[in-house]
């Protein structure tokens, strides 16, 4: 559709230049023509500002999909960071889960009881490091899913002021055109 709006204006305004280069090239010797094409110009003005009007809708429109087809991107790139966060812990509990398994299994083979002292220790530094990293984890992929769905409202609002743009543009060449015709 915004396509269409710029099309119309960009047609319309370019007709009315070519009309308007005729007038202007008419000369002194057809001062008579021109004084009688004065009502013409009026009108040929009134074309060309409906003309930029539409583009500036257009233009307007335009914008806004553009915006908007931003904001759906960065909306699916905040699904995909969650995916991925979580798939970063996944990967981040097992290996913590493997490496508990080799710490036992090594204590084992040297003898040590599991249930005591040192090995309980270290099944303990281990298991805290494990659930910092894995909140840290988290917290990064919330974070970046966070920061694009931020992005995509921003991109929502940057659409709605597109199209008022070109809306408020539009008004401002109708305005201008009734006060350059009284």
């Amino acid at each position: 559709m915004a396509t269409v709006f710029t099309a119309i204006g960009t047609a319309v305004s370019s007709a009315g230049a070519s009309v308007g280069a005729m007038f202007a090239g008419a000369g002194p010797a057809a001062g008579a023509g021109a004084a009688a094409a004065g009502s013409g110009v009026v009108t040929l003005s009134q074309v060309l500002s409906a003309g930029s009007a539409l583009a500036a809708i257009g233009q307007g429109v335009a914008a806004s999909r553009a915006a908007k087809d931003q904001a759906a991107f960065a909306r699916s790139q905040a699904i995909q960071e969650e995916a991925q966060g979580a798939a970063r812990a996944r990967d981040l509990a097992r290996e913590y889960a493997e490496l508990t398994g080799e710490q036992k299994v090594i204590q084992l083979a040297n003898g040590l009881d599991i249930g005591v002292g040192t090995p309980v220790n270290v099944a303990e530094s281990t298991r805290r490091l494990a659930e910092r990293n894995l909140d840290v984890t988290r917290q990064n992929a919330d974070n970046r899913a966070a920061m694009s769905r931020l992005r995509a409202r921003g991109l929502m609002s940057e659409a709605r002021s597109s199209m008022l743009r070109g809306f408020g543009r539009a008004a401002q060449i109708g305005v201008d055109a009734y006060q350059l015709m009284g």
